[in-house]
């Protein structure tokens, strides 16, 4: 639930010189788009991410600023504007989440909070455009993924399956890894799951020209398994269910690429 905050209680319970300093912020036109997040608002201001919301009934902030303080500056700053704004604040917010531990990851938040939302949004739609597995996974995160997009998910596997054994064996197992890997963002069907039961008994035939070479079968039989075993479960099959499936089709395989559950 939104709440109604007092703005000039608000800056009497702020230290003078950081209110003095937030009113420098807000007259240079510091403070970005303002932007909901966990029941507070985040926005750019000056050069940092900022964040402040209602946290155990009080203000708090989240900033990348060196001030090291609850509310420093931009908080404020960021408050003030929000407050004037009627920007909706819940009673009670959740703070950003700790950066991740893996520094890869820490190093791209960084640079993320660094991105107005205008700047990341060109970002994602640049990236979708271009990858087909973070669109649909974009998408999915939407809560767009309905039943006419799972169709054309439906579609694009079929076509590389039917494409498949046209290709040069090795790089046609990668792509139905690849599009496989993209079926499994949409909602699961009975349909999906055939279409990969068909994938692996398209990959046992086209395997055989692997002979020779230092590729292994494995490599794509192994990711179409996991998918087959991750459809059965999004569908509610039991286990046993689920590997008798997988033994039908190894069982129509001549090359022996799937390993039968009893062996």
């Amino acid at each position: 639930m939104a709440v109604r905050i007092d703005i000039q209680a608000f800056r009497d319970s702020v230290p003078t010189e950081v209110a003095g300093a937030a009113d420098r912020l807000m007259s240079d036109g510091a403070v970005g788009d303002l932007e909901s997040s966990g029941g507070g608002v985040l926005a750019e201001v000056g050069d940092v991410q900022t964040w402040v919301g209602i946290v155990d009934g009080a203000f708090s902030g989240d900033c990348d600023c060196a001030a090291g303080q609850r509310l420093c500056a931009h908080a404020v700053a960021l408050a003030l504007t929000a407050i004037d704004a009627h920007f909706p604040l819940l009673a009670s917010a959740t703070p950003p989440g700790p950066d991740p531990a893996d520094p890869e990851q820490a190093r791209y938040l960084q640079a993320l909070r660094r991105l107005t939302g205008r700047q990341v949004a060109a970002l994602v739609v640049e990236t979708a455009v271009r990858d087909r597995l973070f669109a649909v996974r974009l998408l999915g995160e939407a809560g767009l993924l309905d039943v006419d997009a799972a169709a054309h998910g439906l579609e694009d596997f079929r076509t590389a399956i039917d494409a498949a054994s046209g290709d040069d064996a090795w790089e046609a197992g990668l792509r139905l890894v690849d599009e496989a890997e993209i079926l499994l963002q949409y909602p699961a069907t009975t349909a999906a799951l055939e279409l990969v039961e068909e994938a692996l008994q398209v990959w046992d035939e086209l395997s055989v020209e692997l002979e020779g070479t230092d590729y292994e079968a494995r490599e794509v039989t192994g990711p179409l398994v996991d998918g087959h075993r991750e459809l059965c479960e999004r569908l509610g099959l039991d286990e046993a269910e689920g590997a008798a499936r997988l033994d039908r089709v190894a069982a129509s395989c001549r090359y022996g690429t799937i390993v039968p559950s009893g062996r």
